[in-house]
């Protein structure tokens, strides 16, 4: 869907006597609707180098062309029209930010005229510096208010590159020393209880950068601490709820039933979807900690 209607938003940008928006709309037009990020990024990268052959009135010409025709506040409207940002928030599988997983990033619509809310798309690529890829696909990626307005702001990630949640590898991982937390329960110590932590990446990492940048933008330490509470209670369900005990209580209470205890009723986590779940990439990393031990 989202590829017929940049079809007929590049029908609009023909002809156009603008060179700079000649060699983008030829060029590069039909890699701009749906290509994935590596691919946008070497469209920026082309681009970016041949306006350096034309004069300043020439590139802000098709600076003020390109915003004309990916007009993402038209995109962005509640309307009518067969596809908008509505409808295609409505496509997303996921109802968490993916940078923080700590906000709901739902969409509820159902026409123009009743009320409806979706989460900010974010621009990956910035719009006001690339507005060539407002309306890419792949450059927008829903998202919480806090984490595209107050934290990204206007920073450049294609200056300063970042993970990005479509196309890196996680690289921010967290760790728990389960023994160390456990004894500690054990025995009532009077030292802290073990904290969760982010596991320290390797500098030779290749996405080393990347990360840590994107755990500065978004305040990545802060946001753990500050749900210490959270993942403490998750961290005692996880041991309180071995392999070993679920199995002793489906023996003992449910052997007599269709119906089982399973992880993810225990821990009210689903592993295979955590990236629907409430602070779920840390969950995840503790899930399979605990389920080592």
């Amino acid at each position: 869907m989202h590829k017929s209607f940049f079809c007929d938003v590049l029908s609009r940008g023909f002809p156009n006597q603008n060179p700079l928006m000649s060699f983008l709309l030829f060029g590069y037009g039909e890699l701009l609707a749906t290509s994935r990020p590596d691919t946008l990024r070497k469209v920026v990268q082309n681009i970016e180098s041949a306006k350096v052959a034309f004069s300043k009135a020439i590139r802000d010409e098709f600076h003020e062309a390109c915003k004309k025709l990916f007009d993402y506040d038209r995109f962005a409207q509640k309307s009518t029209a067969s596809w908008n940002a509505y409808k295609l928030c409505m496509t997303s599988k996921y109802t968490m930010c993916p940078y923080c997983q700590q906000s709901l990033a739902v969409t509820i619509y159902r026409d123009k005229k009743n009320k409806a809310l979706r989460p900010t798309l974010d621009h990956f690529y910035p719009k006001h510096k690339y507005p060539y890829l407002a309306l890419s696909l792949y450059n927008l990626v829903p998202s919480c208010h806090p984490c595209n307005s107050s934290l990204e702001s206007t920073a450049n990630f294609y200056e300063k590159e970042h993970l990005h949640p479509y196309e890196d590898a996680e690289a921010i991982q967290y760790s728990l020393d389960l023994e160390a937390y456990i004894k500690h329960r054990e025995l009532g110590l009077s030292t802290p209880l073990p904290k969760v932590t982010i596991s320290k990446l390797a500098k030779a990492h290749s996405l080393y950068e990347k990360a840590q940048r994107s755990m500065q933008t978004f305040v990545t330490e802060d946001r753990l601490a500050i749900s210490e509470a959270e993942l403490t209670r998750f961290v005692d369900a996880l041991i309180i709820y071995s392999p070993e005990k679920l199995n002793e209580i489906n023996s003992s209470v449910f052997s007599k039933t269709a119906w089982l205890l399973t992880p993810d009723i225990a821990l009210s986590f689903n592993r295979s979807n955590y990236k629907n779940e409430w602070l779920g990439a840390i969950k995840r990393d503790l899930y399979d900690l605990g389920w080592r031990i």
